[in-house]
């Protein structure tokens, strides 16, 4: 499993979560404090001092009271995604399928050629400057 953070310039982190972890509230929490916030400060450093809309799917982790009152206590406003609404899943909107496309097809034997294969999708899209597909969500 894959944690992928990013806005409209790019990723930020990919973030291969270890093999046979559970993606619960803690751990979720912890990848905010221990992963992502280094991330913003070594590439969006305008977020820790404006800090962003956090728009996430309804997954139990993501909506835990944990993470609600993690992302309170740093003054980060949650858009709320529709419960089951198919319509603009956040991991599927723009940026997944982009990753996905140069990827179909190719059969790989191992997991490492699988994440180097991610990579390399993720590094084509920060360089293209293909991120940006969330700027034509809905303003509401």
């Amino acid at each position: 499993m894959v944690i992928l953070v990013y806005n409209c310039d790019g990723v930020i982190l990919t973030h291969y979560v270890p093999p046979q972890q559970t993606v619960n509230a803690q751990y979720y929490c912890s990848f905010w404090e221990h992963h992502l916030r280094p991330a913003l400060r070594k590439k969006r450093q305008h977020f820790l001092c404006n800090p962003p809309i956090i728009l996430h799917d309804n997954a139990r982790a993501h909506t835990a009271q944990a993470v609600a009152a993690l992302f309170s206590r740093w003054d980060w406003e949650v858009l709320c995604h529709p419960p089951y609404s198919p319509d603009l899943s956040p991991c599927d909107f723009d940026l997944i399928p982009k990753m996905k496309e140069p990827l179909r097809g190719i059969r790989f034997r191992t997991v490492p050629e699988i994440r180097q294969a991610v990579d390399r999708s993720i590094r084509t899209i920060n360089r293209t400057g293909s991120a940006n597909g969330m700027l034509r969500l809905p303003h509401s």
